[in-house]
């Protein structure tokens, strides 16, 4: 009896540990994702508002999608994430707040990506072209 418990126990604990280092993250994403602004309300009793600005070494739309959909989201919040090639914008043309984008920066904007409250992701390239 001790052997089949051990045995069980092997397994299920094995079963966990494949799972820990085959499911996909964030980092195991291609693109090279580098954050480079973030913005949220305060108001932690309504929907909960996320905003993200990342660059990536290329239009991998894809990985893109997984991307957002991989970021931390909450029940009747929204999220968004606006994606811009690596060398395209510098932080001092960046202004962002929870209503979005400057317009100086909108022009290099090549996705956008917003999820809603009930976990739907909408994907939308040159989405300000």
């Amino acid at each position: 009896m001790r052997r089949i418990i051990l045995l069980i126990s092997i397994f299920v604990v094995s079963l966990i540990l494949f799972s820990l280092f085959t499911t996909e993250n964030i980092n195991s994403l291609e693109g090279d994702f580098k954050e480079l602004a973030f913005e949220r309300n305060e108001n932690n009793t309504g929907p909960i508002q996320r905003v993200y600005v990342f660059s990536v070494n290329d239009t991998l739309w894809s990985e893109m999608n997984k991307h957002a959909d991989l970021l931390p989201h909450t029940k009747y919040g929204t999220t968004e994430v606006y994606y811009f090639l690596k060398d395209d914008l510098s932080k001092d043309q960046l202004k962002l707040s929870l209503k979005g984008l400057n317009s100086s920066a909108r022009q290099f904007c090549i996705a956008h990506v917003t999820k809603d409250g009930q976990s739907r992701v909408k994907f939308s390239k040159y989405p300000f072209k």
